[in-house]
């Protein structure tokens, strides 16, 4: 097998690693929580926080309904039992009473609604914390399956590992530091690339006649004039 052969079934092999390598991260990362089950939860925590809100508002409602109406008992008492001599004190109780009861008549309302927001709101928790149930179970049905199918990837990766320490050691050291120099200068990690149709693949350009006999014949190294890549040719 020649050195460009053995450099083009090098690169084929170190692409499937990285695709292997790329998919255990993902499935890694996964089973740390997603952005969708984050979501999930801040909208159920969202919820709870209004719902206790909504509970807190109609709660000081009512406590102030009840004092208003703890007062106005209190003074028509007052009033009806005549104990009061002064008649200026019983215009002022009077206006006050007066002042109690509209208040009262005018909380009615704003009780009517507070209880609406209490209603929504719980209605709204319900609704969260099905999806949090739902979302936390696929969530780990989801890394159940990661972790089986990672399993299978690591077996399949020392594999592969193998092979490739099997391609290396037939390569000269030479070639070997020149393909990793390339690959690690590339965003895909692609080094060797093939020629098709007279153009390198990895970049477009044309190839001279030269480069491709040798990148043909896999005596020494052809380099793409343009990427810089190893060109190989069947």
């Amino acid at each position: 097998m020649s050195t460009a052969e053995t450099l083009h079934r090098l690169q084929l092999l170190d692409t499937a690693i990285d695709v292997i390598r790329r998919r255990v991260f993902e499935i890694d990362q996964h089973a740390k929580g997603t952005p969708a089950l984050a979501h999930t939860r801040e909208e159920a925590a969202r919820a709870e926080a209004e719902l206790t809100a909504a509970q807190v508002a109609l709660d000081s409602i009512e406590t102030e309904e009840r004092t208003i109406d703890a007062k106005i008992e209190a003074e028509d008492k007052r009033l009806y039992a005549g104990t009061i001599r002064d008649p200026k004190e019983l215009v002022e109780v009077q206006t006050e009473v007066q002042e109690l009861r509209r208040r009262r008549v005018g909380m009615d309302d704003v009780q009517m609604a507070a209880l609406e927001r209490v209603e929504d709101a719980r209605n709204d928790v319900v609704r969260c914390r099905a999806s949090l149930q739902q979302g936390e179970v696929n969530f780990v049905s989801d890394v159940a399956a990661g972790r089986a199918e990672r399993k299978q990837l690591i077996a399949k990766l020392t594999g592969q590992a193998e092979q490739r320490t099997a391609l290396v050691s037939g390569l000269p050291k030479t070639a070997l530091d020149l393909y990793q120099s390339i690959r690690t200068k590339k965003q895909n990690g692609v080094a060797v690339a093939e020629i098709r149709n007279g153009a390198c693949a990895g970049c477009g350009e044309s190839v001279s006649s030269s480069a491709a006999q040798q990148a043909h014949t896999g005596n020494g190294t052809a380099l793409c004039s343009n990427c810089g890549r190893l060109l190989y040719s069947e």
